[in-house]
């Protein structure tokens, strides 16, 4: 059959049966309502977006710029992912209890290391009694502190801020629950996090 002859028997079909167009276009919400879901799914429970508030991850990420009522505004945006597990230098996303808000720091130790620093240099022995060197080129400069040293617990983590002397951190409130992160940055978050704000509005603060 010619195909203007096709197209002159659907319009002819349709014409014969007025609710086809409109079960085409309830479909069509149907998908539409179905992909709405997925992505607001996958952006509040896979990948929440967070924004960097205060100095104490500098220089690694923004902070963004004091105002005059005391908070910090228009730091760098990031995703972290939910169902990551943390390992030695991610940068995590925690809610702290003691602080009443999300704060984001670096992974230093995992349960069963000792966490110690003399003069800067920031040392880690696992359990069995291996010690290394924490080669930490991202941290800020002019940190030259101490860390007496400290075992993490099991089912915990050991974090500090990049910015050493000004970062409130596990060498404060000790080492945080795992069940407390509620993510890992992603690495690709990381490396566009200058660009992403002009992308999405509906980040959570982490200081």
């Amino acid at each position: 059959m010619p195909e203007s002859e096709t197209c002159y028997a659907e319009l002819m079909e349709e014409r014969h049966d007025p609710n086809r167009a409109s079960v085409a276009m309830l479909r069509f919400l149907c998908i539409l309502l179905f992909a709405f879901c997925v992505l607001l799914f996958l952006f509040t429970q896979v990948l929440v977006g967070v924004q960097v508030c205060g100095e104490s991850m500098s220089p690694t990420l923004y902070g963004g710029e004091l105002a005059s009522d005391g908070t910090y505004r228009g730091g760098d945006y990031l995703f972290v992912f939910t169902f990551a597990s943390p390992d030695y230098g991610d940068i995590v996303v925690f809610h702290s209890d003691e602080e009443n808000e999300e704060l984001i720091k670096r992974v230093i130790g995992l349960p069963g290391d000792t966490i110690s620093a003399q003069g800067g240099v920031l040392y880690r022995t696992s359990a069995d009694g291996e010690t290394v060197t924490v080669e930490e080129p991202y941290i800020a400069d002019g940190w030259r502190g101490n860390i007496r040293p400290y075992t993490v617990p099991e089912g915990c983590l050991y974090v500090l801020g990049d910015n050493r002397n000004n970062s409130l951190d596990s060498r404060s409130f000790g080492a945080i629950e795992e069940e407390s992160v509620l993510g890992v940055a992603t690495g690709w978050s990381l490396a566009c996090k200058e660009f992403l704000s002009d992308l999405f509005g509906f980040f959570r603060i982490a200081a």
